[in-house]
C-alpha cells in the first residue's frame, strides 16, 4: 500500500432507510482496515470529487489506491 496515497482522507458513511449517515473521517488505509459491510460508502480521495457528492464502495476504494 503506497504510503502517500494511504493517507488521503475519506469520510466513511453508512447508508441507511433515511440515506447516507456519517461515521467517520479517516485515512485510506484506516478506511480499508474496518470491516467489511456492504452498507458502507466513502467519498473519493480527490477533494473536487469529493465535495461534489461522488462516493464510492470498498472495491472502488481499494482500487483507487492499487492504481493511482
Amino acid at each position: 500500500m503506497d504510503a502517500k496515497r494511504s493517507n488521503c482522507i475519506v469520510e466513511v458513511s453508512v447508508d441507511g432507510a433515511q440515506g447516507r449517515l456519517a461515521v467517520g473521517i479517516m485515512n485510506m488505509r484506516q478506511a480499508l482496515e474496518l470491516p467489511e459491510m456492504p452498507s458502507w460508502s466513502y467519498t473519493h480521495p480527490d477533494p473536487d470529487k469529493a465535495a461534489a457528492g461522488v462516493v464510492l464502495n470498498r472495491t472502488e476504494l481499494a482500487g483507487f489506491l492499487g492504481h493511482h
